[in-house]
């Protein structure tokens, strides 16, 4: 009896093989037709994975059938995996993209899958593969997106239901399906319950990396693409002629034109975008379709109904289709409709909303036009959390560089709304500093002038809306925008060649005796100034200590006070401005850039000294630095300062320094208070300034380094180093109560006293402090030229006294400088020459 069972039992077997042989080919063409499709998906979408498959193999049926048997009694319709496949991808973004594609395109037999839904309990750890049981389903293949012909012979059958397993896995997983499949899966023992936990905890671990794997991925993917966060202009071109090089060995590579494209945009060349695109538009590369349309319709954006801008738009619709989910070509695709139809604006900016609430791009825009529809506020409480999610995402993107300035344009349009003025427009300076073009500026103005109904009810509207007009000119010249900026100008403002100083800071009650200690200081830096001081207007803080130097210096100086209507006036202001504003606000300082910029004083030319201050002092500091001004902000006074000293957005700008509070260093950076050098003198005096150096240099055996160069071959920014000290001669002069005029014959021999050494010494290292700070050298215990770092970047008083007498050798032989170019010294006013 158990013969014959056992006989029975392998007829049965043999004859379900002879069935399976009979239909494998069928299942081998399904592998392969599986196969085209996945590609293409995977090609679809732009992501590299690795994609298996094959039929079972005959002798593998065979195995399986005879340990399962008392399983499938009727294995050629009961087994599912007689063809499978396997997709293996880099992240879980890539995996749920495959995974969205499979459920969409194949007949699903969901009885015998595992989605991603039943994946993993959220009590659990590690990996539960994925795996789908799929059929064909006809009509869906051959389509646009794959153009993949389907053999009938894959489709199901009455007696071969033609199913296919397919297993979507990240690498990581995959990684972890092999190790325990093989050692554990087919092990012929339990496995310790030591090891059991140990492998549970692993999972854990891996299941971690995976999703930071994702994270980091998608954050590469979109920094790569942002050539501007690390390529200059000069790079970016250069990157395109190499890339064009690569494509003329590689015709149909979509991906590779699609980086020249983009770096096109990136300079602004939307014509040349538009070029290299419509070559790869017959591809279907949804990257090409979606940049095309932008490029087509930023060129056409003065035709915005013709034929041209209509069929960008065309090709943005084609990129936003649902297997895409791109929300930047459907956010792209709504920036088209805005001046044509809002309705259809609004309709796409939801769409990419809703497809994902915390990308920036989408939020603001769908933010502002909602606001736009419904003409109140409302939307904003609504949205909150959204908001506030965009924001951080905007703060993690600004933090590599990546996703700019727009990054910084949405944190201000955020900040704007969410009543936060001050912030808001500390985030438009940035964006301003960093935009390479002006079409990113005017984008921007143009979006918040589309709130200007509801202007009432944001605090700070104005003065964004002007900050983004000044910047843009400032940047970007025209004369059309200057003439809007020059309609907005204080009547009567009248700024002319002489220097402007800006004095800004603390002017609230609880640090007006903390103010008062900087009033000598103050006082002793402007000793000699002659030209315009910028400030608060009243007698509060810092704003009452210009009212003091106006004061002790009536004739030199002529004080401009810029305040709103109503704030009590201090009277001793040469001359006050008011705005429209109703209290203090940043407004005031819009305002005197607006008066400076329409009168054609370049900001470069402006400066500005910070004391402490709160939030409209941050504003004003940042402001100020965005639109070209250098900034010197007095060290420990504290708040604003110290804020901005640690901003990482700001505390490496190239026109910020931070200044020791003492007078002589405070006048160094207010500038020169003398009428300067003839031009030849001017050299004459420089070169034998630095032979002075070379031989200290030498004598001390100093380091090598580009400063030890003969004049002939010294660099430019170093030979103007010594110009310009040679230029602060006359104020060290003049400060002793000497002059300087041509010789006659032979320069007469002149000799300074120990007192006048001291403090033309001083004077000298307060120069030199203020020239590296300005140049981007910083305090360090150990000097290096390559790092600019040097450890006598302090104050005179603070030096060690073998140091001072570098300086005092130096400020001796003034006169044997003036000498070289036949100048000699004179104590008394004799008419310099």
């Amino acid at each position: 009896m158990s013969q014959k069972k056992q006989q029975t039992g392998q007829e049965w077997v043999h004859e379900q093989i002879g069935l399976y042989q009979q239909v494998s080919s069928r299942y081998a063409a399904c592998a392969e037709t599986l196969q085209q499709v996945l590609t293409k998906a995977a090609k679809m979408h732009g992501i590299s994975v690795i994609i298996q498959t094959r039929p079972k193999a005959i002798a593998s049926f065979a195995e399986k059938i005879q340990r399962k048997k008392h399983k499938y009694r009727d294995p050629l319709l009961r087994l599912t995996d007689l063809c499978g496949g396997r997709v293996i991808t880099q992240t879980q973004d890539e995996l749920k993209l495959m995974c969205e594609f499979i459920v969409e395109n194949f007949e699903l037999d969901r009885a015998n899958s595992v989605t991603v839904e039943q994946r993993l309990k959220p009590s659990e750890f590690g990996y539960r593969s994925i795996h789908y049981i799929v059929q064909f389903k006809p009509g869906v293949f051959p389509s646009e997106d794959i153009p993949v012909e389907i053999p009938a012979q894959v489709y199901p059958s009455e007696d071969c239901p033609m199913k296919a397993e397919i297993q979507v896995r990240s690498i990581l997983e995959h990684a972890w399906a092999t190790f325990t499949h093989d050692r554990i899966y087919k092990g012929a023992f339990s496995i310790p319950d030591k090891w059991q936990r140990e492998l549970a905890i692993l999972a854990g671990m891996l299941e971690g990396v995976d999703q930071s794997f994702t994270r980091i991925q998608d954050g590469l993917h979109k920094y790569a693409a942002n050539y501007g966060a690390y390529m200059t202009e000069e790079d970016m071109r250069a990157e395109i002629e190499i890339l064009e090089t690569a494509l003329e060995c590689d015709e149909q590579n979509a991906a590779l034109a699609c980086r020249i494209g983009k770096l096109a945009m990136s300079l602004g060349d939307w014509r040349k975008a538009v070029e290299v695109f419509s070559k790869f538009v017959d591809t279907g590369y949804q990257p090409v379709l979606r940049d095309l349309g932008v490029a087509l319709c930023k060129v056409n954006a003065n035709h915005p109904t013709g034929k041209e801008y209509r069929q960008g738009q065309r090709y943005l619709e084609m990129a936003s289709a649902p297997v895409y989910r791109d929300v930047d070509a459907l956010a792209s695709l709504a920036g088209t409709w805005k001046k044509i139809d809002p309705v259809k604006t609004l309709q796409a900016y939801r769409q990419a909303y809703e497809l994902d609430p915390t990308d920036p791009y989408a939020v603001s825009n769908f933010l502002v036009y909602e606001i736009i529809h419904r003409r109140d506020l409302s939307a904003v409480q609504h949205m909150g959390p959204a908001i506030r999610a965009a924001m951080q995402r905007c703060r993690d993107q600004a933090a590599v560089e990546m996703n700019l300035p727009w990054a910084y344009y949405n944190i201000a349009i955020f900040d704007l709304l969410l009543g936060r003025p001050d912030a808001s427009l500390g985030a438009y300076a940035k964006a301003i500093q960093i935009s390479p073009n002006s079409w990113m500026i005017e984008t921007s103005l143009r979006l918040l002038e589309q709130l200007e109904f509801a202007k009432g009810e944001l605090p700070g509207f104005e003065s964004a809306q002007r900050l983004l007009l000044l910047g843009w000119q400032v940047k970007f010249p025209d004369f059309q925008l200057l003439e809007r900026i020059q309609a907005l100008a204080a009547p009567g403002a009248d700024y002319g060649t002489g220097p402007v100083v800006i004095i800004a800071g603390g002017c609230d009650a609880g640090v007006e005796q903390q103010m008062q200690g900087y009033r000598q200081l103050l006082l002793e830096a402007f000793k000699g100034y002659r030209g315009d001081i910028i400030s608060g207007g009243t007698r509060a803080g810092v704003s009452g200590l210009v009212g003091d130097i106006q004061q002790a210096c009536p004739e030199e100086v002529r004080s401009v006070g810029y305040l709103p209507e109503g704030a009590v006036v201090d009277g001793r202001y040469h001359t006050v401005r008011h705005t429209t504003g109703k209290d203090f606000s940043a407004l005031e300082a819009v305002q005197y850039w607006t008066d400076l910029i329409a009168c054609g004083v370049p900001p470069s030319d402006v400066k500005l000294i910070g004391i402490n201050g709160g939030d409209i002092a941050g504003a004003e500091y940042r402001m100020a630095l965005a639109l070209g001004a250098r900034v010197a902000l007095v060290e420990r006074s504290g708040r604003a300062m110290d804020e901005l000293g640690l901003d990482v957005d700001w505390k490496d700008a190239e026109r910020l320094i931070i200044l020791p509070g003492d007078a002589v260093t405070l006048r160094t950076f207010i500038g020169s208070v003398s009428d300067g050098l003839v031009p030849g003198a001017r050299d004459t005096i420089a070169q034998a300034i630095h032979d002075a150096y070379l031989e200290e240099r030498i004598f001390r055996k100093a380091e090598h380094d580009s400063s030890l160069a003969e004049w002939d071959q010294l660099l430019a920014n170093l030979k103007e180093s010594n110009r310009l000290q040679a230029d602060h001669i006359l104020d060290k002069l003049q400060r002793i109560g000497c002059t300087v005029c041509t010789a006659e014959g032979e320069p007469q021999e002149f000799a300074f006293s120990e007192q006048e050494v001291e403090i033309m010494a001083e004077m000298e290292h307060s120069r030199w402090l203020v020239e590296r700070l300005q140049d981007g050298w910083r305090w360090g215990e150990e000097r290096s030229v390559p790092g600019r770092v040097s450890p006598h970047l302090k104050p005179w008083h603070d030096l060690p006294d073998d140091i001072r007498e570098w300086d005092r050798r130096t400020v001796r032989r003034i006169p044997e400088f003036l000498a070289r170019a036949g100048l000699e010294i004179h104590r008394g006013n004799i008419e310099s020459g």
